[in-house]
């Protein structure tokens, strides 16, 4: 068969001046000025929490989960969606600071609402960044609990009471799981902010629950590990019994006690 005329060039030859390795170039010079190659900025990448969340937002718009239906368990959405526990309760956290769901003590968490727009999380509310923030974080906490402990003590009612010692029993029960500890520490006082009154101060706590479970997750297990998570427990109980009883002033005075505990603990974990 005659050969065509592709087959019959040979392969152009390049000088080794003229050679180019596969390899990107730094730089080139061009008309005998160096260029600089341009670097293109990564694409932000949404977190595992995040798409978690933006499913179940989905999942929620749909009618899959309506207002008051009870979504699944914690262990049970990380299983469904190959994911991790910490995935699954950051995402949990976005969709409550969100207002479209809402985590009750032995109901667990709860539809509230449909939302239209996407469930934002901020970037700076997924992890402290240094000591100066971890002390604006608790500085806001504070400010945010002096108000719900006031409220909550000055609105209680019987019902209300009987809400918060769940929470404190759901806190008791978990004396022996740092983790669980942390989880129902949050909660108890999420119910603090509920019996406060005021759905934009809840909607804060539940903003800043993100970077304070990471802090408290720490402060908890060294104080398991010091066998003085009891101590922690007390300054609870005693913030409930001071809601109950209508004394905001002693309640406030159990929480300081509770924030320096907390403090002391940190300060022992940084200086390892």
């Amino acid at each position: 068969m005659p050969r065509t005329r592709a087959q019959h060039a040979a392969p152009s030859q390049k000088s080794p001046s003229q050679k180019v390795s596969s390899q990107q170039l730094p730089s080139q010079k061009v008309s005998g000025q160096r260029m600089k190659a341009q670097i293109q900025p990564l694409k932000r990448q949404p977190s595992v929490g995040a798409s978690i969340a933006a499913q179940l937002q989905t999942l929620i718009q749909s009618g899959a989960y309506k207002p008051g239906e009870r979504l699944p368990g914690q262990r049970q959405l990380a299983e469904q969606f190959g994911a991790s526990l910490a995935g699954v309760r950051e995402a949990l956290s976005v969709l409550s600071a969100a207002g479209l769901v809402e985590a009750r003590p032995g109901r667990g968490t709860l539809v509230r609402s449909v939302g239209d727009g996407e469930p934002t999380f901020d970037g700076w509310l997924g992890a402290v960044g240094d000591a100066s923030e971890l002390a604006e974080l608790i500085e806001a906490r504070r400010l945010l609990e002096a108000f719900t402990l006031r409220e909550a003590a000055r609105r209680i009612t019987p019902e209300g009471a009987a809400e918060l010692s769940a929470a404190l029993e759901d806190l008791r029960a978990a004396l022996g799981d740092p983790e669980a500890y942390v989880q129902a520490d949050m909660q108890f006082h999420l119910c603090l902010a509920r019996l406060a009154g005021n759905r934009v101060i809840l909607r804060l706590m539940q903003a800043i629950q993100a970077p304070l479970t990471e802090q408290l997750r720490s402060s908890i297990s060294h104080l398991s590990e010091r066998g003085a998570l009891a101590e922690n427990f007390a300054t609870h109980e005693r913030l409930y019994l001071s809601v109950a009883a209508s004394d905001p002033q002693q309640a406030q005075a159990a929480f300081d006690d509770m924030l320096r505990g907390a403090l002391a603990a940190f300060e022992e974990l940084a200086a390892r």
